[in-house]
């Protein structure tokens, strides 16, 4: 099985430091080599914002606001 570890990207010398642009680093080891992968933050589902929004009504606040007009319309 093969060991896997996270680390925080400050703690790398200044010259792997320069390499990497992600905040966290996976190690891990395969066939002997040490292999250093960025870890490329993801958003989260709940903070995502429709497409043609300015970015003020996230998508929560839009399915209330829909609920709300369906409740009005019956």
């Amino acid at each position: 099985m093969e060991t896997l570890v996270i680390i925080d990207r400050d703690i790398l010398p200044e010259p792997i430091f320069s390499y990497i642009q992600s905040e966290k680093i996976k190690i891990c080891e395969d066939n002997g080599n040490i292999v250093l992968s960025p870890i490329r933050n993801k958003p989260n589902v709940n903070e995502l914002f429709g497409m043609f929004n300015d970015g003020r009504l996230s998508s929560n606040d839009f399915i209330k606001q829909k609920d709300i007009e369906k409740e009005l319309e019956n």
